[in-house]
This record gives C-alpha cells, structure tokens and sequence, in this order.
C-alpha cells in the first residue's frame, strides 16, 4: 500500500505543484497493488471546511490525464460551492479504471478516505453509484451516502433553463426544443422536469440501453444532440465538448447544462458570446447536487432546500442581466462573483 501527499512531489514524471491546473492545497496519492486501486484525491480549497466532492471511476490514457481531471473538477467544487453559498470546501477524487469495480476495491478507497481524516468528503459521480457509497460508508464515516444528488442537480438546472428561456424570449417552455447530450441520473430527470413543463425534449446517450427505458412521447431520442436545431442545448454528460472548432456545429440559442468543466478553453466563451449563443456556465447552475448532499449536515428541510434550487435560476436572471448591460459574456460576470 501507498499513501502519498503527492503536492509538492515529482510523481510520474511531473512536478505536481508546478502543474499548469495546479492551484490547490493538496494533491494524495493511494495504491493497493493487492486489490488493483490507484486513485488521486485533490483538496483544492478547504478555508471554509471540509473538501466536498464526488469520487469519479473512469479510464484515463494516463497518469496526467487523470490528474488533469482530478486538478479541474475539484477547483469547479469550490467555485460552485462558492457561487451557491455552501459552506464547504472543494475537493475531487478520481479511481483509475483498470479492471473490474469490486466491493475490495471500494473498500480500499475508503480506507484511502480514512487516511484523510476528513479533509476529503467524498459523493457519487461517473462510475460511481449511490449503492457503491453506500457500501464504502460501512468502512469509513467520510462520505455522502445521504441521496442521489443527480436529481436535485437536475431541478436546479431546470429552473436556470425556465429563467433563461424568460430572459430571451418572454415565454414559458411550451413548446421550445431543448436538445440534451446524456441520459444519465442529471440528464434523464431534467428531461422528465422539462417535459411536464410542455417543452419538446430530444435527448441522445452514447450507451443506448439508458434511452431504452424512456418511454414518454414528448421525449424523443435522437442520435447527436449536440448539433441538433434547438432552442436550449443541455450537455449532461462529459466535460470538455466546446473547442473552437466543436462550437461551429452547434445549431442552439442557449446552452445550459450539468457537465463540469464544459469548454476545453475558457476563451471559447467568448467566442459563443460572439456568434450570438448564451452560454450558461456549468458552476453556476449545477450546483443543485451540492446543495442537496448538504441539506441533512445543514439541517435544511425540503422546503428550504426547494428554495435554495430556485436560488440557481435567480442568480442566472442576475447574471444574465449584468451580461447584456455590460455586453460581456456570462463567464467573465462568473469571474467577478469568484473574486
């Protein structure tokens, strides 16, 4: 077994501190050769408590691929936190996939999460289901096993959608096309919110059995729901889908959606800005999932809860008016509420 703080370290060939994503307090590194586990845990900020975040199992090509991701999800945590008021810290794990999830593994991943001593809180993510939380929350007490937070992250960005459509048009959803990339926890409730609204939905997955269970009319699936002609695009799956060139594909008005760190490039922004496309950064709206991990530590009932998901939409109405006086993009009025 390896426990490592891995901050200021040369590891795997790269200075971590001098990384180009690097800003953090913290960077571990935990392997069990015996049961198959590598896994990263970056605490980017902690001054206003706990590291919070979800635990991400994926393949990455490389060591810097992962820590690349584990760099930039755990900086988003805290910038959603802080735009959400949540009195927690950001933090971000990540499990390299390199066989078979088994419940030894889980098991050592909280045993790497006890090592922490609490500096870390970890949550379900890609990968990683609510039921895997819920075992690991038999070997260590540092984990949200309370709900699964893509439901609530999917009604906080169902509001930004309903304020955003409000803000552009004067109207409702009824009957506008949103177009969602991701059928996943997020994705597939957004669709059922937007539907009951009266909204025309089109939604594509990379894993086709999850749109084998959608069996709603105002539904439909489709292949490539990112270029498809659409009122709002909503990426609800992998980050990293806008570049200068994927932005010239896009057939939509508004995007909003609940994959983190969407652009490849924050300066594409700015070039959705100025092909006319509002684009609603990802830390400003979905942080519905985030709120509602908290809502039993913070003692806040459904009600106070509802309210703090409809608090996304305002803050989106807020931005979205800053954005058209100051003619700026909404990710650089993002950056004076980060300040």
């Amino acid at each position: 077994m390896i426990f490592k703080d891995i901050t200021d370290s040369n590891f795997n060939g790269i200075k971590i501190s001098s990384y180009h994503e690097f800003e953090h307090e913290k960077v571990y590194y935990y392997e069990d050769s015996n049961i198959g586990l590598k896994s990263l845990v970056a605490i980017h900020d902690s001054s206003k408590g706990p590291a919070i975040g979800g635990c991400r199992y994926k393949k990455y090509d490389s060591f810097e691929d992962g820590l690349n991701d584990v760099l930039r999800l755990s900086r988003g945590m805290t910038h959603k936190n802080n735009v959400a008021q949540i009195p927690f810290g950001g933090g971000k794990a990540i499990i390299f996939k390199e066989g078979k999830k088994s419940k030894n593994l889980l098991q050592s991943f909280a045993d790497f999460l006890n090592l922490l001593e609490g500096k870390y809180i970890s949550a379900e993510d890609i990968g990683i289901s609510l039921e895997d939380i819920r075992f690991i929350k038999n070997h260590t007490d540092h984990v949200f096993d309370n709900i699964d937070p893509g439901p609530y992250t999917a009604k906080g960005i169902f509001y930004a959608i309903e304020e955003s459509i409000d803000f552009y048009y004067s109207e409702s959803l009824l009957n506008k096309t949103i177009s969602i990339q991701g059928a996943g926890s997020v994705g597939k409730k957004l669709a059922d919110h937007l539907s009951n609204a009266g909204a025309k939905v089109f939604i594509s997955d990379i894993d086709k059995e999850k749109l084998d269970h959608i069996n709603d009319p105002n539904i439909i699936c489709v292949d490539d729901a990112f270029t498809f002609q659409c009122d709002v695009f909503s990426p609800c799956a992998v980050g990293a889908i806008f570049s200068k060139s994927s932005i010239k594909n896009l057939n939509c008005k508004i995007i909003a959606g609940g994959a983190n760190n969407q652009l490849q490039d924050l300066s594409v922004a700015n070039d959705l800005y100025e092909n006319g496309i509002i684009y609603i950064p990802d830390i400003l709206i979905n942080s519905g999932g985030a709120i509602g991990l908290t809502k039993d530590i913070m003692h806040r009932n459904e009600d106070e809860t509802e309210l703090d998901l409809r608090n996304i939409a305002s803050r989106v109405r807020k931005a979205l008016i800053k954005s058209q006086k100051h003619s700026i993009s909404l990710q650089d009025v993002l950056k004076e509420l980060l300040v």
